[in-house]
């Protein structure tokens, strides 16, 4: 018989197992980034990019039209796939001849791949929406470059003047790394302490008073609120390798 003292029960235990699977999701990510920052402490240089084109990342996706008042494009990743193509870095004093190492990733900024991802004109969205009609859609493929006179970190190993990168980023990788770190650890202590301050409440005598009642609520604000921004969270502590576009057009009426 569901009684309320067993109720109030399982709903502390799911509380309380949602809170720490998501801590061990978010500390899961940390240690994969604290990784990496210990690795590049030895591994990571700056330098100018001089070859025409050091590196390309790839983003393709799936193209659908959507019948509206509003004629829209959805875009949906399908792919990302990063092209170290190689080059002269001048690092300092010398120039490096960077080739590409095994699973070599490229990072570019955010909003380069969102200006990249953009719809230049009416002309072009007609043209789009034109191949998207029909269930399977289109497909498309957005281009970030590093090109010649960018600023780019380079991680990998060096041999002389060659460099054999695993990493091409035009953002400081290591800067990046930390706010991402500090946005996880954030999420551990809301969600440790909100969990923690619904169970105070709840079992706070007499139980199933007005105050546990509050508790109750606030344990299902847990459940309901902390999972969503957890799952947002994970997507933005993606790598700009594998990061989500998506986006969307709308053709002006």
């Amino acid at each position: 018989m569901l009684t309320p003292e067993l109720m109030g029960s399982a709903l502390l235990a799911l509380s309380w197992l949602t809170a720490l699977l998501i801590a061990l999701d978010a500390l899961i990510d940390a240690r994969a980034l604290l990784a990496r920052l210990r690795a590049w402490r030895t591994t990571l240089v700056a330098g100018t990019v001089e070859a025409d084109e050091l590196a390309v990342h790839e983003v393709e996706q799936r193209v659908r039209l959507f019948d509206g008042r509003v004629p829209t494009l959805g875009f949906f990743d399908r792919a990302h796939v990063s092209r170290l193509r190689g080059g002269a870095v001048r690092v300092g004093d010398e120039v490096l001849e960077v080739t590409a190492g095994p699973d070599a990733e490229v990072w570019t900024q955010e909003a380069a791949r969102h200006a990249a991802a953009g719809c230049p004109d009416a002309a072009a969205f007609d043209a789009l929406a034109a191949q998207a009609k029909g269930a399977a859609g289109a497909l498309r493929t957005v281009h970030t470059r590093i090109t010649r006179g960018a600023t780019v970190w380079l991680a990998g190993t060096r041999d002389g003047q060659a460099f054999r990168a695993t990493l091409a980023s035009d953002v400081d990788p290591r800067r990046w790394a930390r706010a991402k770190l500090w946005l996880l650890l954030g999420l551990v202590v809301l969600d440790v302490a909100w969990v923690a301050l619904g169970t105070a409440l709840a079992l706070w005598p007499p139980v199933f008073g007005l105050v546990s009642k509050a508790g109750a609520v606030v344990l299902v604000g847990h459940f309901l609120g902390l999972t969503p921004i957890a799952m947002a969270l994970r997507e933005k502590v993606r790598p700009p390798a594998t990061a989500f576009l998506r986006g969307e057009w709308q053709r002006a009426v």
